[in-house]
């Protein structure tokens, strides 16, 4: 089959790739429809690397299938339609254990450390699969790994109706934000965007105001006077600003990834505003619920996917998305 592999030092190529194949009882070969790329993508292929991969490895975790083959064990059946949860979480481990499997420390991630889903076939195990009802649009299909994380991430922030929120960054990550706050009831909700083609997408998400850097800048005294209730930083590099704009007692959510970024931190306005700071990292038992969300049409999910091309176009996508022209790239092996 055709797959894009990641090399190391910034290296992908689309090449022939041998087809997995059922070698445990419990193996499920899914047969990919699509298959989102995400940042972590992106920031994988960065030299030097934003985040840690064990090349070579077929990249791809965001995604839906059909499944193709089965072990003995798999509990699947052939021919039906699944999403796959690409951490697998070993169930044994302490912090699997004591009910926080996002922080197991055996993960071996699909996509990341073993081949992943931009391919015409994936494999995982089963235990990391869901059935997907036939109503779903593949692309939108491709957004719910990605939300089952942002799911968390809006958990763990605890938002409430009427509160004020911030998300940095409308690329994927950050309108998918936009989207559950918005149904969560968050008002006012801002977005801080730089790249143009981006905001009118975040504007079609729910976010009521987007603006640049420098707009926010200059308007941030204005339109949040007493500063935010919930800021999430999707870009991986804005905690000194979400600091910044925090009001008394709020809660920031850290979801965007760059093992390169080092901001300025001043630890005393944490303190002196009883600021909660919650990492998110990955899905906790989130993806039933981002699979309902899906599948009843609960998100205003399609505005988010611009562009939709096939495997030998990768490169093209990585370039739109790294320009800040697309928001969400699906690739269709």
């Amino acid at each position: 089959m055709r797959a894009a592999v990641f090399h190391g030092n910034g290296v992908l190529r689309v090449e022939e790739h041998p087809d997995p194949v059922v070698e445990r009882p419990d193996d499920v070969i899914v047969e990919v429809e699509a298959c989102g790329v995400c940042g972590s993508d992106l920031q994988i292929l960065n030299v030097p690397p934003g985040h840690p991969s064990t090349p070579p490895v077929v990249l791809g975790h965001e995604f839906v299938g059909r499944v193709a083959a089965v072990g003995d064990a798999a509990g699947v059946r052939v021919g039906a339609r699944v999403v796959v949860d690409p951490d697998p979480k070993c169930g044994a481990c302490h912090f699997c254990r004591t009910g926080r499997p996002a922080a197991c420390t055996n993960i071996l991630a699909l996509g990341v450390h073993r081949d992943g889903a931009l391919a015409r076939y994936t494999k995982a195990p089963a235990a990391s699969v869901y059935p997907l009802s036939e109503g779903v649009e593949a692309t939108a299909a491709a957004l719910i790994e990605p939300l089952a994380c942002v799911v968390n991430g809006t958990n763990r922030a605890a938002a409430r109706p009427g509160e004020s929120a911030i998300v940095f960054g409308a690329g994927a990550i950050g309108c998918l934000f936009i989207a559950v706050l918005k149904a969560a009831g968050a008002a006012p909700l801002i977005a801080v965007e730089p790249s143009e083609a981006r905001r009118p997408v975040a504007t079609a998400v729910g976010a009521e105001i987007v603006l640049s850097p420098d707009e926010f800048a200059v308007r941030r005294e204005e339109l949040f006077p007493l500063g935010a209730d919930i800021v999430v930083d999707a870009v991986g590099t804005r905690l000194a600003a979400a600091i910044d704009c925090a009001a008394m007692g709020a809660r920031i959510v850290l979801f965007g990834m760059n093992a390169n970024a080092l901001p300025p931190i001043r630890q005393y306005a944490i303190t002196e505003r009883s600021l909660s700071i919650f990492g998110s990292y990955i899905s906790n038992f989130t993806f039933p619920s981002a699979i309902r969300l899906v599948e009843q049409g609960s998100l205003p999910l399609a505005p988010i996917v611009t562009h939709v091309l096939g495997l030998e176009a990768v490169h093209e996508g990585l370039v739109l998305l790294r320009s800040g022209e697309a928001t969400k790239v699906v690739i269709t092996p």
